[in-house]
């Protein structure tokens, strides 16, 4: 899972939105009393999904033989030719491109040869990032009169980009990048920033004052979301592109908060001995422009200049930052302006390579003539973060956990007798560390139509219970109010998050029912926005329905220790049943 806290952030958001308007504390909560028998039509499948096959699958993904599952490496591909040998094995239909041969000769072509056909694998080429370097130029030019200065990568500003790029545009000073109509207050007001760079500070004014405007309700939410949330739409960031922006030249708001961008470099280098010491950094892939799905983090590049850099250039039109800032936090007006003569230039080249990786789908087609050609997809992602050095990332929780399901759900519907009369295919994503790659990929490239796409049923560490006293420490810390009588009912070695798509309110409804055949303790939380960084996202911004299942956020989240030992089997085996009978109820109705 790439953004995690994923079930306290939708726990926490969601009740923090609600708490004023909603009057019984248990409302979005699934208590079971008593469990009811499965009905007969699934039954069959139901009854195929066990917590013993989970486990003998989950150790095969999560092996030291796989190393971590990396994206674009050889234990990945390992693991997807062992997901996509059971999908055969199962009778499961390929979804993926056609099985390319090996080159043959001119004389085997003329015998007939092997012939292509299609294949489980949803190929996609990808550009792996290895090195870059780069300068930033700032010219000042007033009639005959002309300065130039030059700033340097991790000591004056820090800026990373897949590709190599050069980038030049005027530079307006716009505050905070601020509009907020319910505040007369619009640092945009009366400035043309088409094509142009914006200097902007970090947060918003008054940030230490509890009296603030922006410090509270929806100004709150909107600019100071949960830590982890903040890379997935930055509000101002996206107003600027929307408003033409070409770049964002970040300021840090606080002098005190690594102001230094040379100091900050240094620190993220320190080495924290509580935590194994890793030799290598994290390798950075994407998709190759174009070729997925865009998300809200694909915005116009954001480069971060320390305060030194930041006054060096106002100092081309005698203004500096301090001063500027005090005014729009003593007025709470704007203070934009262009940089009259002032020009920014950022050259970036960056050495890459490219590297091929795929996901894995496949399925099993409805029984109806006609709604057959519309389908449910259920997906999990099938990597995690490799090896480094010595210590490998298993991922056994994340998401090889969500991956053994996604293979017991399909082996489920080829086993129960009676077809539901949509079809439902099943996604073993790719790279979905690396900024939900494999997803993004499909939603641009679907096997069957978006159009003809009923839901996306989302698996992500689903492995691991709750423990009680971290839960409430998180819900401490993020303001989480439950009364005691909710909190005393809840068993954390039997408790799930279900986050879903506030548009299609019916599909908590649909879990909550099937529920009943399965016991567990299920936090039911919609969401108008995708809730986390994890593969439902891009089903979310295409506007299709999406429901989320995940279960305990542990220490081990992205460590070498999230291994197979440490997993609750019967919790999982519950999720899986309950997705399970989700997915045929969304596929049969």
């Amino acid at each position: 899972m790439v953004i995690f806290f994923v079930f306290v952030f939708s726990l926490l958001i969601g009740q923090q939105e609600k708490e004023e308007t909603e009057l019984d504390p248990q409302a979005n909560f699934s208590f079971v009393d008593e469990i009811k028998p499965v009905p007969e039509r699934m039954k069959g499948g139901f009854d195929s999904i066990t917590s013993e096959d989970a486990v003998n699958y989950l150790q095969f993904l999560s092996s030291d033989l796989l190393e971590g599952r990396d994206t674009a490496s050889h234990g990945y591909d390992i693991a997807a030719l062992y997901a996509a040998t059971m999908f055969e094995l199962w009778d499961i239909k390929p979804a993926g491109d056609m099985d390319r041969p090996p080159r043959r000769s001119f004389l085997d072509m003329m015998k007939g040869g092997q012939k292509s056909k299609k294949s489980y694998f949803q190929n996609m080429a990808l550009r792996e990032h290895i090195d870059h370097e780069g300068m930033a130029t700032v010219d000042w030019q007033k009639g005959p009169l002309r300065q130039t200065k030059t700033f340097y990568p991790d000591i004056d500003f820090t800026f990373f980009a897949s590709a190599s790029q050069t980038l030049t545009a005027p530079v307006v000073f716009v505050g905070y990048g601020i509009q907020e109509e319910s505040l007369k207050f619009d640092e945009y007001k009366d400035m043309d920033v088409k094509g142009k760079i914006v200097m902007m500070l970090s947060e918003t004014p008054g940030k230490d004052d509890p009296k603030s405007p922006f410090k509270k309700g929806e100004l709150l939410r909107k600019y100071y979301p949960p830590r982890m949330m903040r890379r997935m739409s930055n509000p101002k960031t996206k107003l600027a592109k929307e408003l033409g922006a070409v770049a964002v030249l970040l300021v840090e708001n606080s002098p005190d908060n690594n102001p230094d961008v040379a100091r900050r470099m240094l620190d993220s280098e320190r080495i924290f001995d509580e935590r194994p010491i890793f030799p290598e950094k994290e390798r950075r892939i994407s998709l190759i422009e174009g070729k997925g799905l865009p998300m809200p983090w694909d915005t116009i590049p954001t480069i971060r200049i320390s305060r030194e850099m930041t006054d060096a250039i106002l100092d081309l039109v005698a203004q500096d930052i301090e001063s500027l800032k005090g005014k729009i936090e003593s007025t709470l007006q704007s203070h934009s302006m262009p940089l009259q003569g002032v020009t920014f230039t950022l050259e970036n080249k960056a050495k890459t390579k490219l590297v091929s990786c795929k996901n894995v789908v496949g399925y099993v087609e409805g029984s109806d003539p006609e709604l057959k050609k519309e389908v449910v997809v259920i997906g999990a992602h099938l990597d995690h973060l490799g090896r480094r050095g010595d210590y490998i990332f298993n991922g056994a929780d994340d998401d090889g956990s969500g991956c053994v399901g996604v293979m017991e759900i399909a082996e489920a519907f080829v086993k129960n007798p009676v077809k539901p009369k949509r079809s439902i295919l099943f996604a073993l994503w790719t790279g979905e560390e690396k900024g939900l790659l494999g997803s993004r990929y499909y939603v641009a490239n679907p096997y069957f139509p978006l159009d003809k796409t009923v839901a996306n049923l989302n698996l992500d560490m689903i492995s691991r219970s709750w423990k009680e006293d971290y839960l409430k420490m998180m819900a401490r810390m993020f303001g989480m109010k439950l009364d005691k009588e909710t909190l005393k009912k809840i068993n954390p070695d039997n408790f799930i998050n279900c986050s879903y798509d506030a548009d299609t309110p019916g599909l908590a409804e649909i879990v909550r029912a099937n529920n009943d055949y399965v016991g567990l303790q299920v936090y039911l939380r919609q969401s108008q926005e995708a809730m986390g960084g994890s593969d439902h996202a891009p089903f979310a911004m295409s506007n299709l329905p999406w429901a989320f299942f995940s279960a305990g956020f542990t220490e081990d989240y992205h460590q070498p220790s999230d291994t197979i030992d440490k997993i609750n089997p019967e919790l999982m085996e519950k999720i899986i049943r309950l997705t399970y009978l989700t997915a045929y109820t969304l596929a049969d109705q």
